[in-house]
């Protein structure tokens, strides 16, 4: 009896075990089929414009910027109140209205440049999933989803929490928490699928700054 005992206890173990792994799977796969919605509804789109709200808070820190976004492809144009960003795919021109200062960098040499079409397929690459809760508001149905650095040695932070917006197949907003302790909130609104686009809002006018002083890091 206590043979068949200890077998009916690991067959329940194994049984319990195999459940846990298929619930951890279907999380998984739940988030990637969640997100990937949202991926394939920009990158069907030979444009996107979009409004949004950055809120940076730390010990030292606490900025709120609003401006709007316009990406193709491998550019992306992006202006707030504090700064005018360009990119070409290539080169990153940031201008400082304040300073009225514009630095040229290649892309490829920036790590900390906010590239907006990234907020909707930065969980492509290197992150692991939780998936947290679904609301509906007002016939919308959202889904909250928590990534983990798959190398959180090699991360600069350690958390990202993803709104999606099912319904209209958009990350509505990112939180970031990086290890330096500072919380960086992407909020999205009213995107627009293939607005017109002006091939030069995608390199540096200096006409448009006059007596700006440019400085070249390339």
């Amino acid at each position: 009896m206590r043979l068949k005992s200890i077998l009916f206890l690991l067959v329940l173990i194994l049984i319990r075990t195999i459940i846990w792994g298929q619930s951890i799977e279907t999380e998984y796969l739940k988030c990637q089929r969640i997100l990937q919605l949202v991926s394939d509804n920009i990158q069907k789109n030979d444009a996107s414009k979009f409004n949004f709200k950055l809120e940076i808070k730390s010990e030292d820190i606490n900025e709120i910027q609003n401006g709007y976004a316009l990406i193709e492809k491998d550019k992306f144009y992006y202006k707030t109140e504090e700064r005018e960003v360009i990119c070409d795919g290539t080169n990153v021109w940031t201008y400082l209205p304040e300073d009225n200062e514009c630095y040229i960098d290649l892309l490829e040499d920036l790590d900390n440049t906010l590239n907006p079409s990234e907020i909707f397929t930065m969980w492509k690459d290197g992150f692991k999933f939780k998936y947290m809760n679904e609301t509906i508001v007002k016939n919308q149905t959202f889904h909250k989803i928590k990534m983990f650095p798959s190398q959180p040695d090699k991360s600069n932070f350690h958390t990202i929490i993803m709104t999606v917006n099912e319904s209209l197949k958009i990350i509505s907003e990112a939180s970031v928490k990086t290890k330096d302790g500072v919380t960086i909130r992407t909020t999205v609104d009213n995107l627009i699928s293939n607005p017109k686009v002006n091939i030069q809002q995608f390199s540096w006018d200096a006409a448009s700054h006059p007596n700006s002083d440019e400085i070249d890091n390339r």
